[in-house]
């Protein structure tokens, strides 16, 4: 049968060239960076960085930033107080403080004048890990030696979950029992923490467990 068969050369197909948008210089949206989606547990972790004493100047206006990215809707507002704690601010005797507390004043209320007050999306925790956490403050305050409604519990209990992205994992509970233990039996540490010598961010960093 192959007598038959006429061979030709075969051509080399041509491969199909698919041209796809450049996505460089673009970045990807999250959750946490888009306007009307608010974060509840980051409007509480950025008030109790403002209240806490002997705040640093540059986490007081970074964290006022971080609020003047997002539009909390009037409940937020009202059920964490952060509207009082920025509207405290802008008498603040550190004038860049100040003004950094003024321009978030003047974003929310000029929003909520224009009518805009579409509800947002708001991200919360559920009960289970708010009733752990909530042990876990108490375990904190113990630790410190201070009410359980500190601030300074508030917002180290706060940054622990933040720098575990969140997530209550075995990580975040693992560093919350080191933390516990350290304040407990470091009477150093405990009042160095206390007097402000040692932020919330770099105790709970040196401490963080992976």
């Amino acid at each position: 049968m192959d007598r038959y068969l006429i061979k030709t050369k075969r051509k080399k197909e041509e491969k199909e060239i698919r041209h796809f948008p450049s996505t460089s210089g673009l970045k990807q949206s999250t959750i946490h960076s888009l306007k009307r989606v608010v974060v509840v547990e980051d409007i509480k972790r950025l008030k109790s960085k403002l209240l806490l004493p002997n705040q640093s100047k540059s986490v007081m206006i970074e964290s006022l930033k971080a609020l003047g990215m997002k539009i909390p809707s009037k409940e937020v507002l009202q059920s964490t107080k952060i509207g009082h704690t920025v509207k405290r601010l802008k008498q603040h005797s550190d004038e860049d403080i100040a003004r950094e507390a003024k321009r978030v004043y003047i974003k929310w209320k000029d929003f909520f004048l224009e009518g805009k007050n579409r509800p947002p999306i708001e991200v919360k925790c559920d009960k289970k890990s708010e009733a752990f956490r909530s042990k876990g403050k108490a375990l904190l305050a113990e630790s410190l030696t201070v009410e359980e409604d500190h601030v300074l519990v508030d917002a180290i209990e706060r940054e622990t979950f933040h720098q575990h992205k969140q997530l209550f994992s075995s990580e975040y509970r693992r560093t919350l029992r080191t933390l516990v233990l350290k304040l407990k039996h470091n009477p150093d540490l405990r009042q160095k923490v206390l007097d402000g010598q040692i932020s919330v961010e770099m105790l709970v960093k040196d401490f963080k467990k992976r």
